[in-house]
């Protein structure tokens, strides 16, 4: 720990579930409390919610896969909910028995500051371009080629948009867009509707990564995202919701229909193998009314991951309804 305190960065140590192993003193001076108080907790917990969301989907399956990153871009967040700007750069420690994950971290407030001057001198120039084209009618060939530009930007924001709801590695939706999913389905539907979450957990998953290593555990996710895509009705949504955890949204599902589409995924997951060996999921099921006033999603996600931890508990390869 002493030779994390010389260096001149912030730095962070985890173990390959995300935990803090190490934080040095630089760091401390930007998220506060003290080394042992860090211990243990998830490296999620220094950050913004934005920024948590943004590590979850992309950073983590990105560094599993290939061992670094470079140059992310995150913030940080302290006691008093002050956000700090830093680059992040990570690479697992090779060599040891224990997974390790160093984190160099950069404060980036001037990066911050250059880009908030880089889009108000845009906003400008916009609006120096429509009173120029306003005023002279001879610059009707540069304002549609501005309008061109726009309508690249405008696909290219969209384009942006499908990524900030797309699992990196499976191509999946994820979190982000089961909410919106389950927001949307809230305020069309009445308030009788039923609906059903499933939260499937592979089996053994650590086991694969461990003896198969972390490319065939990507290769198994893959497979697997496919098999629960052909398990769905063309209203439910698969989502990556971490790790080796998924959930499938049923609109308008029963606990009979939910339990039709988890005996569907338990079938079809029997086509991804490894080692000539197929493997197996535990599910948990959840259902809910459309109740105003409720947080839907975080009560189907709480009862369906009871029922999920209570499968692997007895026996896995199994389903288990929520109470």
């Amino acid at each position: 720990m002493d030779r994390l305190n010389q260096l001149p960065c912030a730095l962070l140590v985890t173990d390959s579930t995300g935990q803090i192993v190490e934080i040095n003193h630089e760091l401390l001076a930007l998220v506060g409390h003290t080394a042992a108080q860090w211990r243990g907790h998830a490296m999620a917990e220094l950050l913004t919610p934005a920024s948590r969301i943004f590590l979850q989907t992309h950073v983590w399956p990105m560094l599993l896969h290939t061992g670094r990153i470079n140059e992310i871009y995150l913030h940080l967040s302290d006691a008093a909910k002050q956000q700090t700007p830093v680059m992040v750069n990570c690479q697992k420690r090779e060599g040891d028995a224990t997974e390790c994950y160093f984190w160099v971290i950069f404060v980036a407030k001037e990066r911050s500051r250059y880009e908030e001057e880089l889009l108000l001198a845009r906003k400008k120039a916009e609006l120096m371009s429509a009173n120029l084209a306003q005023a002279h009618a001879e610059l009707k060939v540069l304002h549609s080629q501005l309008a061109q530009h726009a309508d690249v930007i405008r696909t290219e924001n969209r384009e942006l948009a499908d990524l900030s709801r797309t699992d990196a590695l499976t191509g999946l939706s994820n979190r982000r867009a089961l909410e919106t999913a389950v927001n949307h389905w809230r305020a069309q539907s009445p308030p009788d509707a039923s609906a059903a979450l499933l939260m499937v957990d592979v089996d053994h998953f650590k086991a694969v990564n461990d003896l198969h290593g972390h490319g065939e555990g990507d290769k198994v996710l893959r497979a697997l995202a496919d098999q629960l895509h052909l398990s769905m009705r063309s209203s439910d949504l698969a989502v990556r919701y971490g790790g080796e955890e998924f959930v499938m949204w049923l609109p308008l599902a029963d606990r009979k229909g939910a339990g039709q589409a988890a005996q569907r995924v338990h079938e079809n997951v029997r086509q991804v193998q490894v080692a000539g060996k197929s493997i197996t999921v535990s599910i948990g099921v959840a259902t809910a009314l459309n109740t105003p006033g409720t947080d839907l999603i975080q009560d189907l996600i709480h009862h369906a991951d009871k029922a999920v931890y209570q499968a692997k508990a007895t026996g896995r390869n199994r389903t288990v309804y929520a109470d």
